[in-house]
């Protein structure tokens, strides 16, 4: 009889099979435990991801629909301040935050203006360029009711450039050379309106006259 020839690879083979039957002999049930949790976790995950979403727009709807009617009623800022608070975190609560500091500084009411105004986020989009405008032109107006002059220029300038918009440029472009003049700078106020000119020629005829020839 043949003697059976010795081949190490498949002794290696055998025993690591063997190592392997035992392993999943005793582990097995606790590995299938522990993929059908981490399943569980994932769909889970999922799970509670398309429901954030989905009752995030329902916030978000809400919220507008609040605002809406809020704007149409030409409702007060303590209204306004309300939708920020219900609905933080929104878009429309964000735009609420402008409209009440907007509805607070006409009240006189400086503080709660200040606070609101600060709450607003800078947005993205035509329309939100010039809501972010008109927000630091606010701003600028509530700096100047604190007679903090300087930041009131800074605030301005910013408002200058923040929205493509003739009405939002023009305004702050104004408040920004009066503030000049309030400073005695008469020089940066008229180069101010000179600015404004060469932007929008339209506007020349209305503001020549602060333009030394």
């Amino acid at each position: 009889m043949a003697n059976k020839v010795q081949n190490p690879e498949t002794d290696i083979m055998v025993e690591t099979k063997g190592k392997l039957e035992l392993f999943f002999d005793k582990y097995g049930n606790m590995l299938l435990k522990g993929l059908t949790i981490v399943a569980v976790i994932a769909v889970a995950a999922f799970i509670w991801v398309s429901i954030s979403s989905n009752n995030k727009q329902k916030s978000e709807n809400a919220a507008q629909a609040a605002l809406t009617v809020a704007l149409t009623t030409e409702a007060d800022a303590a209204t306004y301040a309300a939708i920020v608070a219900e609905y933080e975190g929104t878009k429309a609560a964000n735009t609420a935050a402008y409209l009440a500091g907007a509805e607070y500084l006409k009240a006189g009411d400086i503080e709660n203006a200040k606070a609101y105004l600060a709450q607003y986020v800078d947005a993205e989009g035509a329309a939100a360029e010039i809501i972010n405008a008109l927000v630091y032109t606010l701003r600028g107006d509530v700096a100047v009711e604190e007679n903090d002059l300087q930041t009131a220029v800074e605030l301005f300038g910013k408002a200058m450039v923040a929205g493509n918009s003739l009405y939002t440029y023009e305004t702050a472009a104004t408040k920004l050379a009066l503030v000049y003049l309030a400073m005695g700078d008469a020089e940066k106020a008229q180069q101010t309106y000179k600015d404004m000119v060469a932007k929008y020629p339209e506007l020349q005829s209305k503001y020549s006259k602060f333009i030394a020839e």
